[in-house]
Order: structure tokens, then sequence, then C-alpha cells
């Protein structure tokens, strides 16, 4: 729950820091395409290509996709999350 927390920048970022390199790069993938994927630079690229190889970064950002597709849909039709 502390790392959800501090992911969602509610709590401190000691969580995150305690992540392995490739997580953590992970996170800040999933952060810059948050805003916008063309905003993924090379030097962003290249860290996250240092760590993960060309199917599990379809994969990171096939689940950020997907997510970013679920948020949307569900706050443009007022869809409150369940417990």
């Amino acid at each position: 729950m502390e790392l959800v927390e501090a992911i969602q920048d509610r709590g401190g970022s000691a969580p995150i820091e305690r992540l392995e390199a490739a997580w953590r790069v992970a996170l800040e993938y999933a952060d810059v395409v948050h805003g916008s994927g063309h905003d993924v630079g090379d030097e962003l690229y290249g860290r996250l290509r240092g760590s993960w190889d060309e199917g599990q970064i379809v994969e990171i950002t096939m689940v950020i996709g997907m997510t970013e597709y679920f948020n949307r849909f569900n706050n443009s039709l007022r869809v409150e999350p369940t417990k």
C-alpha cells in the first residue's frame, strides 16, 4: 500500500527509491507516457531498453495504455471505482 500511495503522489518517495532500477525506469516511462507518448525521448527509451527487452517494453507499454484507456473511459462515464 505504501508503494501505491507513493506512486499516486500521496506518500513519500522512499518506497519508489527502494525499487530495483528497472522498475524505477518503468515507472518513469509510465509517467511520461501518461502525459504523451510523443514525450518519450531517446535518453529515457535508452534507459528503459537497458533494463528490459523489446517484448517486455511492449508489455509495459500495453499495460500503461490499457490503464489509460480504462481510466479515461470510466472517468468520461463517471463510473465510480468499486472497493
